[in-house]
């Protein structure tokens, strides 16, 4: 709209109109600043461009759906891939900004690094987002052992000793959907041990039922003795 300094100028004088301070977030020229006052100057022009500063950054890691950032609590971005990403609503200069994850995405967990902070004048492009693939454990319990060396196996490797009785985890972490299959692979001396609810695939949680049982093998029965009859003739 129109403006009009409030000091006037004798005719004859001269006038520069500049812009001492630009607005938050854009920037503005001035057409027609400078002259000679021969009557009121009406015709300078102050044109101002530029809505903001945008915010953005770059996602790695990604393979599931469904990855939904958001920015100041609204403004929500889905994101359907790697690589960079900017918000659509821009921010002015000293404006505070917030990326978090409004939604993970299938079988993964997304974590956000630089997504805190002011608007310092330009826009802000060092946000990252990384995602990795959930993983969960398999384990359970082991009862009745009293002998050394029991050892088990996890999908044919992942060998773990045990050396008690007491809960067991498998150190290898395995993700959503993936199968297990627990089985002895060294029994303990004197002793033979079983698996129950050893095998099946990951459903979004730690398995933890596997239930391993050891008992002592029954005892030979003895030999029997014999005694031979001579008929006496």
């Amino acid at each position: 709209g129109p403006f009009t300094f409030s000091s006037s100028l004798k005719k004859g004088k001269s006038y520069d109109v500049t812009v001492l301070t630009q607005p938050s977030g854009q920037t503005c020229t001035v057409a027609n600043g400078t002259g000679t006052v021969s009557r009121n100057v009406t015709d300078v022009r102050v044109t101002c461009v530029g809505g903001g500063f945008t915010v953005g950054g770059m996602v790695a890691g990604l393979t599931g759906a469904g990855l939904l950032l958001r920015h100041n609590g609204g403004n929500d971005l889905a994101i359907s891939a790697n690589g960079p990403f900017t918000f659509s609503a821009p921010l002015g200069a000293g404006v505070a900004y917030e990326v978090t994850v409004a939604v993970q995405p299938s079988a993964q967990t997304c974590t956000v690094l630089n997504g805190m902070g002011s608007i310092a004048g330009a826009n802000v492009m060092n946000v990252e987002v990384n995602c990795v693939d959930n993983t969960f454990t398999v384990g359970g319990s082991v009862s009745g052992v009293t002998g050394a060396g029991l050892v088990l196996k996890n999908n044919g490797g992942d060998d773990l000793a045990i050396s008690g009785n007491g809960a067991f985890t498998f150190s290898v972490a395995l993700t959503d959907g993936a199968a297990y299959s627990v089985s002895v692979a060294t029994q303990p001396s004197g002793q033979g041990c079983s698996v129950t609810n050893g095998s099946g695939n990951i459903a979004g949680a730690n398995v933890t039922n596997v239930a391993v049982a050891c008992v002592a093998p029954p005892a030979a029965p003895s030999p029997s003795l014999g005694f031979g009859v001579k008929e006496l003739r």
